[in-house]
């Protein structure tokens, strides 16, 4: 295992601006001479241009994927678990280190030398953390539960081949609100993840460990995954721009789901052109899961970067709707400093020449299928087939059917079995109900096809207002009485002012979140959400990449690392210490929690109760 130096920063500081002075420890560049690559909010593009020489680090070597590795972990292990002086809590964003992370570096070192550049690898040394319920076959993937402590799947998700096809480094895993239930950044493993910018505030959830870190600047990009709000939320409120893209451009093959109806996973990032490459890279034709099926890869575009021309594909003559409110009174806009915020961009989006819109959406509901006992199981049964090993084979047990093969693989209280996650007795007491929840619901029960029909009908509707059909109420009128087509909708991504995600999660459609200013009371980012017609996110990222470019609201936390040097020096050790600190800090440690509050429950679904 590689050791990382260890130096107080406070001595490094006084170190530097003692013997050097202070302007050799930033970018004090001569005439001439290639930029200083900072690691601090650096793209793809910087580190293409680091890697080639065209910019230099700061002892004015050329950056390798190695140095760049080391230097990510080397920031997390100085920051992740620093108590922050803007909110007096640690950020925890980063939740596990991939082992073989540097290894993966030392390979693409090797083929950047013999291929003479980056070749067709348009992520080549991106380090990635994923969301803890993305798996991978190199490092555990435990959603943020120590009920799935050991779960090691023998594949990748799809997503993740993609990525590293795409020559990206899985750095590690990222925390996220345990199995995704909540959106508040809290899991038993977690405790709670904090915003960098504030961390007496919340970072937005699930994909909450995803969105600090990156926010903090412990990797380059990450991903996330959204069931209703778990990408737009903590994208909004951390400063990133996130994509919940349609589903069925991402597969949902390897990502633990909620709700095979609403789930899909996208990128997290700093800049819209980082994210239209990730998306690139996620996206993929996968007959594991049918949805993909449905946007062929003739109808795909070859990258998502074509649409970042400011000229041909930004807001000017666009015709965006600002959605007022939908359903039973949704208010779109949010509240107080949001809905400034919100008016200010979309002011911002008509000075750069777009045509703009207020849009109701009156008769929309919000549809799903209660279907998540169904859904886990399956994702279980795809797990074995790829090969996974796991201490859980099931949501219950004592529930386990026919259905997926369950009842072969998923035994309770038997030795050399593994068991379901209900009866592990190690869910979070604050996850505990939910999961419970999701057992009583029948394991054999897939979505109805009305169910199915009632979110096709939806989506219908809400295509049909875009596209200006006349017959459709809350279709928009020029002011000459012609029915207008609208490119986008613009929104707030919630929560303030009301539950707006059910838009996007409801009708399958797409979305890219970009920041939009700061509210100066707390101190925390807040965002704008870009809704578009499924399968169209090259129109949403235009409009995105031409606001982001006009306002460059994007600006890093004010954070700091530890003052003292820290044990957890290694990768194996910051791994063990979180473990165990988290464990330690938890109320009820995860092996003491009272049996009762499942047994109980399990008596009510099933008429027995197991022995613990």
């Amino acid at each position: 295992m590689i050791r990382l130096l260890r130096i107080a920063p406070l001595a490094l500081l006084l170190a530097c601006t003692a013997s050097l002075g202070l302007s050799a420890c930033g970018s004090d560049s001569k005439p001439g001479a290639p930029d200083q690559f900072e690691l601090v909010e650096a793209t793809m593009a910087d580190v293409h241009d680091a890697l080639a020489g065209k910019k230099r680090m700061a002892d004015g070597k050329k950056l390798t994927c190695v140095k760049l590795v080391e230097a990510y972990i080397d920031r997390i292990l100085r920051y992740n678990n620093a108590p922050q002086p803007n909110g007096g809590l640690p950020i925890r964003g980063a939740l596990y280190i991939n082992p073989t992370a540097l290894d993966q570096a030392t390979a693409l070192d090797t083929k950047y030398q013999q291929e003479g550049g980056v070749g067709d690898r348009y992520l080549h040394c991106m380090p990635v953390l994923l969301k803890d319920n993305f798996d991978t076959y190199d490092h555990p993937s435990t959603s943020g539960s120590y009920a799935m402590l050991g779960h090691q799947a023998g594949i990748d998700a799809e997503s993740v081949k993609g990525l590293r096809k795409a020559g990206a480094v899985i750095l590690g895993k990222a925390n996220q609100d345990e199995f995704a239930f909540f959106t508040t950044g809290f899991s038993a493993r977690a405790i709670q993840v904090s915003n960098p910018y504030n961390t007496a505030e919340s970072p937005g959830g699930s994909s909450s460990g995803t969105g600090a870190s990156i926010a903090a600047n412990f990797a380059l990009g990450g991903t996330g995954s959204d069931t209703c709000m778990s990408i737009r939320l903590p994208s909004a409120v951390n400063g990133l721009v996130g994509i919940r893209p349609s589903l069925g451009v991402i597969s949902q093959h390897g990502i633990f789901p909620l709700s095979h109806e609403r789930d899909t996973g996208g990128p997290m990032v700093r800049t819209v052109r980082d994210a239209a490459l990730m998306l690139t890279a996620m996206a993929s034709v996968d007959p594991r899961d049918p949805k993909t099926l449905d946007f062929p890869e003739s109808e795909r575009p070859e990258n998502y970067v074509e649409y970042l021309d400011r000229e041909s594909n930004g807001a000017a003559g666009k015709n965006i709707g600002v959605l007022r409110s939908f359903g039973n009174g949704t208010d779109a806009n949010g509240e107080g400093v949001q809905a400034e915020l919100l008016q200010a961009a979309v002011d911002k989006l008509k000075s750069l020449g777009a045509n703009v819109y207020d849009v109701t959406l009156p008769k929309f509901q919000s549809r799903g299928a209660s279907s998540t006992h169904w859904y886990m199981n399956d994702y279980f049964k795809f797990f074995d087939e790829g090969g996974g090993t796991s201490p859980r084979a099931c949501v219950s047990s004592v529930l386990a059917t026919q259905e997926h093969g369950r009842v072969a693989v998923c035994t309770a209280n038997l030795p050399g079995f593994r068991g379901g996650i209900v009866e592990s007795l190690r869910v979070g007491l604050r996850t505990a109900p939910a999961m419970l929840l999701a057992a009583g619901g029948d394991p054999d029960a897939a979505p109805t096809q009305e169910e199915l029909d009632a979110i096709v009908d939806e989506r219908k509707y809400v295509t049909a207002v875009m596209d200006g059909d006349p017959s459709v109420e809350g279709t928009v009128f020029d002011d000459r009485g012609n029915p207008v087509r609208l490119d986008a909708l613009v929104l707030s991504p919630g929560p303030s002012g009301g539950r707006t995600c059910d838009l996007g999660s409801t009708t399958q459609m797409g979305s890219i979140v970009v920041p939009i200013g700061f509210d100066e009371s707390v101190g925390v980012p807040r965002g704008m959400e870009i809704f578009v017609r499924r399968f169209d996110e090259g129109t949403g990222l235009g409009i995105a990449y031409d606001y982001e470019q006009a306002t460059l609201h994007r600006k890093p936390p004010d954070i700091s690392p530890g003052l003292l040097v820290e044990s957890n020096d290694t990768i194996a050790e910051f791994n063990a210490n979180t473990q165990k600190a988290l464990m330690q800090a938890a109320s009820v440690a995860p092996e003491d929690l009272p049996t009762g509050v499942y047994l109980d429950v399990l008596s009510t679904l099933t008429g027995t109760a197991p022995t613990p």
